[in-house]
């Protein structure tokens, strides 16, 4: 170490000798003497201020370049702050958008199942309304049971079956008809808008409800194309379908039938409703379209001639005029007249024989339009069925009813006698269709046999 300092300072020594500057002015010389210590103090002072100034001139240049990188880092920060902000955006804009969609498919769906619901309960209640109707019929005319006032034993009732049964299982129609209206549906309703998979699983379900409820209507359909076949026999089976079949086909009929069908009286306080009546073929429902749509209409269509078919059924006298225990002592047409027994005679009635003051029923709804004696009938009633139809119940011992009065079908209009051209008691009863005597009993088995099935 003391070799070394002794080196440098030689070599100081040898750099910095002593030196003498000469000035002269005026004649006169001067000099300064600079030390070697003083040349090393100038020489730190210089080589620091030379060591200052490229520090200054580096510090200098090289911030500037950190502030220009700097402010294009932070340029970039911003870009990429702007391009999450916007991609933030547009992620909550489709969110937004596809909670509106969301929205919109499930109020639309809604709006058109619960459109189809109403659809669906207006025909059905339509239906039970008639079907309360018709079950009142034919449990009114049941009670007369079987011919001579005998209630039937057994449980093998059907004596006419009207219509043939499908060869097809049930079941398998069902299915066909489930899948054939859920690929209908889903064509309708699956292909629109975009694709999605909430949204899809939303419309397959609601594609389902909609199948459902068109194998109900279809169940329904099939109903009631049975019993519009049933009561086309019955009207066969009396011999006049052929002008009562037209009256049966008229849809404003029909509409009128709908209206006046009511919910049992045992119902009415806990299920009290109102409005007018409106099919649901005349409603303006955009909403219930396609195969649904036309399943619906097809079923009114149904309903509406099956209320017309039920209508002029109601009106026709099929019922039975006596419902004590009887025998039929008569028959309709030609006969050996009572009184002179060596003639015969034209008989346009049934006689039915049965204890005196026997009560006698309506065998329809209508108004009574005579009551009183009336030549060898004696004491007798008659009433106006509409649609052409008159039945007549002569050789009463008494009337219980008078002109205009409105009965129902099983009403007691009189009593069993032997008044007037009679040779014992009896109830002489006629069934007239515009003017024309026709034969009973075709009404009273077709209103017998076929409503027992």
């Amino acid at each position: 170490m003391g070799k070394e300092k002794r080196r440098f300072g030689r070599l100081l020594g040898h750099l910095f000798r002593e030196r003498q500057i000469y000035h002269r002015s005026d004649g006169v010389v001067h000099f300064i003497k600079l030390s070697s210590r003083t040349q090393v103090i100038f020489a730190s002072i210089l080589f620091g201020a030379l060591l200052w100034v490229a520090y200054a001139s580096v510090n200098v240049v090289f911030k500037e370049q950190i502030i220009i990188a700097k402010d294009e880092q932070r340029r970039d920060e911003q870009a990429a702050y702007r391009r999450r902000l916007q991609n933030s955006e547009r992620a909550y804009e489709e969110v937004s958008s596809l909670n509106f969609i969301y929205s919109r498919e499930f109020e639309a769906a809604l709006k058109k199942l619960e459109s189809q619901h109403d659809t669906l309960r207006a025909l059905v209640e339509n239906k039970s309304s008639l079907d309360v109707q018709m079950r009142g019929l034919a449990e009114t005319l049941s009670a007369a049971g079987a011919p001579g006032g005998r209630q039937l034993r057994g449980t093998n009732r059907v004596m006419i079956d009207p219509v043939g049964r499908e060869p097809t299982p049930r079941q398998s129609r069902v299915s066909a008809l489930r899948q054939e209206a859920l690929d209908s549906v889903i064509d309708q309703e699956i292909a629109e808008g975009i694709e999605n998979e909430v949204l899809t699983d939303m419309r397959m379900k609601t594609a389902q409800l909609s199948a459902s409820q068109v194998v109900l209507l279809a169940g329904i359909e099939e109903k009631m194309q049975r019993s519009i076949a049933e009561l086309d026999q019955i009207l066969r089976h009396t011999g006049a379908a052929a002008e009562l079949l037209p009256k049966a086909n008229d849809r404003e009929f029909g509409l009128q039938v709908l209206a006046s069908a009511q919910a049992p009286e045992v119902e009415a306080e806990l299920m009290g409703q109102g409005g007018p009546f409106i099919p649901v073929d005349d409603e303006e429902d955009t909403l219930v379209t396609g195969t649904y749509a036309e399943t619906v209409s097809r079923v009114q269509s149904k309903l509406t001639e099956l209320a017309a078919l039920s209508g002029v059924v109601r009106s026709v006298p099929i019922g039975s005029p006596v419902l004590n225990r009887h025998r039929q002592t008569s028959g309709y047409g030609v006969r050996w007249d009572p009184f002179k027994r060596s003639r015969r005679t034209r008989h346009y009635g049934l006689d039915f024989a049965a204890a005196r003051r026997t009560p006698i029923v309506a065998t329809a709804p209508g108004r009574v339009v005579r009551a009183g004696t009336w030549s060898s009938y004696g004491k007798i009633v008659e009433i106006d069925h509409g649609n052409g139809f008159r039945t007549r119940y002569a050789h009463l011992d008494r009337i219980n009813t008078r002109v205009g009065k409105i009965v129902e079908l099983n009403d007691v209009i009189g009593l069993m006698g032997s008044t007037g051209r009679s040779t014992a008691t009896h109830l002489h009863y006629e069934v007239i269709y515009k003017g024309r005597q026709v034969d009973p009993e075709r009404f009273i088995e077709a209103g017998r046999y076929v409503f027992e099935s």
